[in-house]
């Protein structure tokens, strides 16, 4: 047993859950030193719509690092820039986009899910001006109203992309850009309590255009029916500044009727929020022995408030949970397959901090078995960082984790149980991938998988990358609809603008090219045979 024990505080594991918000009230803004500068990790996840199905093809980025989504909606971002608040950015064709804040550590991988809505509707407003109408919501531009990127004032007809979001539905927190906090006028920052949001997006085909200075448009939010009673008659308004990964308060709505009706002045998300106020639940989660667990997971869920956070222990076991204050939540811990029984806390008052003693988590090790094994490829050679995906035996993820160097792999898993285990190494569909069933011993025993060869042959597709006076482009992500990059191809043009994809023989498919500015593009390819490179050529960006 305290094998097993010792290795659940020793084993990476990949499942980090960092906060969904962190809820701070009255605490300056900072800019704090990044502790991890220079460093990487990884970060994956899966990108779903609001009923929950996987989203194919949905671009995911940090800075300039990009990938897209494979059929299962699943994303791997390799050598990540480590830090306490990373930007991740999801975009795809139709839908409105989001941005989740993530904690990356050196050198571990750090998980984050998100849900995306459709665009509410699109419409064409003119120079005259206009209403826009979306699921019971409304914005109304002024006559010429718009300028371009340049700030130049535009006189054509703007597309307009508008949805609401609608905290009643179950998806919302997915969907929802940035942390339930915010930084009010006075620079301090607070919890927030959304009363929903809108996205609205001002087109000139690809260039974004926004209000000129000096106007201003009206939007008018339906207020839920679950939130009604409570709705107050003003409510501060925030835009999400995207740079920042923060919401920030800029003027009021008022109550009309059942919806709040406010003023602003330039476009991205505007969120009508109430602030509230903030406590803390402090405790430990330790295992049925006393030990403290490391990178334990720790959850709470609004019992009388919408709301959820999520944080995780330190090397001591320790967490400290913020809480909406005087209030009742749902608070929980876990670890991997293991979960503590749930308590119901009332939190403390405003600004204190209630001790909620030891959450105890059983690893019931008569129960449990190590699964290890190693990945090697068609030369006997082992393959690292191979992404290694355990499910149920309903198809639910478990767990992720990456080879090692010696292409080594290790899960744990219930006695007498069926589990599956996947290695996709292509990178958007199934043909790539190897699915291996076992059923886990009836003691608890070590159960080995064995090496797992896969085929990793493949032909090379080259290019240059430059602008429209044939000048090479640096540092432009280059993505592939085939192939994989768990031999380590960067996939970035170098100081050249040149690249140099891995991709599978005798195959059609998609090159995406992105860089700075939303630069974007994607060109049909088609690959030679097996062991062979084929040159593109130059491709111009945009």
């Amino acid at each position: 047993m305290n094998k097993i024990l010792r290795a659940f505080k020793q084993l990476l594991l990949p499942l980090f859950f960092i906060s969904l918000f962190i809820l701070f009230s009255c605490v300056k803004e900072e800019s704090p030193v990044n502790p991890y500068s220079g460093q990487k990790g990884d970060v994956m996840g899966t990108v779903t719509t609001t009923n929950n199905t996987a989203l194919h093809g949905s671009k995911v980025s940090i800075g300039e690092l990009v990938t897209y989504t494979d059929d299962k909606g699943r994303f791997f971002l390799r050598n990540a820039p480590a830090g306490e608040r990373v930007l991740v950015n999801f975009t795809s064709d139709n839908y409105a986009s989001t941005q989740k804040v993530v904690t990356v550590l050196p050198d571990r991988t750090t998980v984050v899910d998100a849900s995306m809505l459709l665009v509410g509707t699109t419409q064409t407003i003119g120079s005259s001006g206009g209403a826009v109408l979306f699921s019971g919501a409304k914005v109304e531009f002024p006559a010429n109203s718009f300028i371009d990127s340049k700030g130049n004032s535009f006189n054509g007809a703007a597309l307009v992309k508008a949805t609401f979001f609608d905290p009643a539905n179950s998806a919302f927190y997915g969907c929802f850009p940035g942390e339930f906090k915010g930084v009010r006028t006075d620079n301090s920052e607070t919890q927030i309590e959304s009363y929903g949001f809108i996205q609205v997006e001002i087109m000139n085909g690809s260039e974004k255009l926004n209000l000129a200075a000096g106007k201003t448009a009206t939007i008018t939010l339906p207020i839920s029916t679950k939130q009604s009673a409570t709705a107050p008659a003003t409510i501060p308004l925030w835009y999400y500044d995207e740079t920042a990964g923060k919401w920030r308060e800029q003027g009021t709505a008022s109550k009309v009727g059942n919806n709040y009706v406010g003023s602003v002045s330039h476009f991205s998300n505007w969120n009508c929020d109430q602030p509230t106020q903030t406590s803390y639940l402090h405790g430990r989660v330790v295992d049925q022995s006393g030990n403290p667990i490391f990178f334990a997971s720790v959850f709470s869920e609004g019992i009388d408030y919408t709301g959820s956070s999520r944080v995780n222990t330190d090397e001591e076991g320790y967490f400290k949970l913020a809480v909406k204050s005087a209030s009742n939540a749902k608070v929980w811990a876990s670890i991997h397959i293991f979960s503590s029984a749930t308590q119901n806390i009332a939190t403390p008052p405003t600004g204190e901090t209630s001790e909620i003693g030891d959450f105890v988590i059983t690893i019931d090790s008569t129960n449990i078995c190590i699964i290890i094994g190693r990945v090697i490829d068609n030369g006997d050679l082992p393959v690292s960082n191979m992404n290694v995906r355990q499910l149920d035996s309903t198809g639910k993820s478990l767990a992720y984790v990456l080879t090692g160097q010696d292409g080594n792999f290790l899960f744990y898993g219930k006695l007498n149980t069926k589990y599956k285990f996947e290695i996709n190494y292509f990178a958007y569909d199934s043909s790539g991938k190897i699915s291996i069933e076992r059923t886990t011993p009836s003691s608890p025993e070590t159960l080995d998988l064995g090496d797992i060869k896969i085929d990793i042959g493949g032909a090379i597709v080259k290019g240059r990358v430059v602008d429209s006076l044939s000048v090479p482009l640096p540092n432009i992500n280059v993505y592939s609809t085939e192939g994989g990059s768990n031999q380590g191809r960067e996939y970035r043009t170098d100081s050249l603008g040149k690249f140099s994809l891995w991709v599978r023989p005798n195959k059609s498919f998609k090159i995406y090219l992105s860089g700075k500015n939303q630069q974007s593009k994607s060109i049909d390819a088609e690959s030679g045979d097996l062991g062979s490179t084929k040159d593109l050529g130059d491709i111009i960006l945009p």
